[in-house]
């Protein structure tokens, strides 16, 4: 629920002049199963009236991808219920604005871009592929029951907790002979990251037991990728990854490191929370994307995840999406309960270094006299060994205690240029193979440098990143002990005036960067409260 702060002079222009702009937008009402906010019978409040019209009107276009339309409606709704030069609203009228918030806000979640919209698009780990048609027999079944009921008086969570048929047949088919080595696997590679997740959680305020999503997202895999180009332990699909902060080019990709990815996943959930206000439902549109999840509750009527599961409106795999992060949660509280034999990996050790240049980690790795391969576990982030040229410098891991080897090796490391790269904006038709062929390199190259499978497809105005030859190693004496960030160019950014019913996601659509870089110029963290007459920044959009 928004704080009423939100609410106090709401709306800066007339009711008449948004109707008015919106006056060109068709009508196109139809049934709909998921209720507009509505008034007791007895409110005969006209204010309250037209809101609900115009929230029914913004409803529907947003069902039917009209992105402008939706938004003037909603604004309309606002408009209505707290007109220009009125006392704030107080009583009934109060009350139905925050029932009117919270259904624009799952409505605006459709007025967005919602390609891609979700995190693995219906996907789960290839570890755990098994959850789609989960195999036990009613023996199994009841054998879980027997082993839930004498652990969950002793179970305590964060997150709700329920035990059903649903959640008790996937508890036995991950004691299965088929899931169980990998369910152990997983459960051991959770030591490296459940303290770190946690962390990164407690500090932005969601549960932390909300962390075992990852488990099925990834079994905790770095480089885990889907199918559909989900990638990393919380299977960032690579828009959802780049609106929250995550970049994703040839030289990096952010949905790859784990607290960088944590950190989005965290965003990303308190936003759906903002959207569904029940952590089941999150889950689902995590997994499968908020606008697959809304449209199937509009269509079925579906008021909780149960219900919604229990039809055929969503995938079997997001069917069986939370039962699988439930049992896997039970069985984590007490792994040798339900007959896993667990040795956690102990959790990441490291310390940083800024590289105020970029280098050949092969070479640096050779110089300290350590694998390659251990520099590569601690920043997989990284495609390629040479290191990015950030203006700011690029932050790198290093196992603890190494810090002067690696100085010394850094230092006697020639500059070594990245990976250079050409951007391509694709026309109408166009297919990964016909740009490949177009610049003369191979379908996996390009494919690999945006993060995307070679099957996927392209979208007109896409840009494309084309992989480049790389330019000769420029001789450099590199600097004595030059790890050090390099003093940054202040970002260009613009101010912008907050207005009435302006949120952060609205804000970042219209002025094409993400929330996170709003974030991030602001110096703000979390889910900040904005209203009217506050004045931020807008990074400036890159081209």
């Amino acid at each position: 629920m928004p704080s009423a702060t939100r609410w106090l002079g709401w709306s800066v222009v007339s009711a008449a002049a948004i109707a008015g702009a919106a006056s060109g937008c068709a009508s196109s009402r139809r049934a709909t199963a998921v209720e507009a906010p509505t008034a007791a019978p007895e409110a005969v409040d006209p204010a309250i009236a037209s809101a609900t019209e115009s929230f029914d009107l913004g409803r529907d276009a947003a069902l039917n991808g009209n992105i402008e339309c939706a938004r003037l409606y909603f604004d309309a709704a606002i408009a209505a219920v707290q007109p220009v030069g009125e006392p704030p609203s107080s009583g009934s009228r109060l009350a139905f604005s925050y029932d009117l918030w919270d259904g624009i806000q799952r409505y605006e979640a459709l007025a967005g871009p919602t390609e891609e919209a979700g995190t693995s698009h219906g996907q789960v780990s290839p570890e755990l592929e098994a959850i789609e048609s989960p195999e036990a027999t009613p023996e199994e079944i009841s054998a879980a029951r027997e082993e839930v009921a004498a652990a969950i008086g002793a179970t305590s969570s964060d997150v709700p907790l329920v035990v059903n048929d649903a959640v008790l047949r996937l508890v036995a088919a991950f004691q299965s002979d088929g899931l169980h080595d990998k369910i152990a696997a997983g459960l051991g590679r959770s030591g490296r990251y459940i303290p770190m997740i946690q962390r990164v959680f407690a500090e932005e305020g969601l549960p932390q037991d909300l962390a075992w999503i990852a488990f099925i997202e990834s079994s905790f895999l770095p480089h885990a990728r889907s199918p559909r180009a989900a990638q990393g332990i919380w299977q960032f699909m690579p828009r959802t990854g780049r609106q929250y902060g995550l970049k994703s080019n040839g030289v990096v990709d952010e949905r790859s490191d784990p607290e960088k990815a944590t950190r989005a996943a965290a965003r990303y959930l308190t936003y759906l929370h903002e959207i569904f206000n029940d952590w089941y439902l999150v889950m689902a549109a995590y997994n499968a994307g908020e606008g697959k999840i809304l449209r199937a509750m509009d269509r079925t009527g579906a008021r909780d995840f149960w219900q919604l599961a229990g039809t055929s409106a969503i995938r079997r795999q997001t069917a069986n999406y939370v039962p699988a992060f439930l049992a896997s949660l039970l069985i984590s509280k007490d792994p040798s309960h339900y007959g896993f034999d667990v040795t956690l990996a102990p959790p990441l050790d490291f310390e940083l270094v800024t590289l105020d240049r970029s280098v050949d980690l092969r070479t640096v790795a050779g110089g300290m006299k350590v694998a390659y391969e251990d520099l590569q576990a601690l920043n997989p982030e990284l495609r390629t060994p040479v290191t990015p040229r950030e203006p700011e410098g690029y932050d790198l891991r290093i196992p603890s205690g190494a810090r002067e080897t690696f100085l010394a090796a850094f230092a006697a490391t020639p500059t070594t240029p990245p990976p250079l790269f050409k951007t391509h904006t694709a026309k109408k038709g166009e297919t990964l193979p016909r740009i490949a062929k177009r610049y003369g390199i191979s379908v996996t190259a390009i494919a690999d440098a945006n993060s995307l499978s070679p099957r996927a497809r392209v979208a007109r105005g896409q840009e494309i990143l084309i992989p480049q030859k790389t330019a000769a190693v420029r001789k450099s004496t590199p600097k004595k002990g030059a790890v050090k960030a390099a003093s940054a160019a202040p970002q260009a950014s613009k101010s912008y005036l907050v207005r009435s019913g302006d949120t952060l996601y609205r804000i970042a659509l219209r002025h094409g960067v993400t929330v996170a870089e709003i974030l991030a110029i602001n110096g703000l963290g979390g889910t900040p409260s904005l209203k009217a007459g506050d004045k931020i920044s807008i990074p400036a959009k890159t081209k």
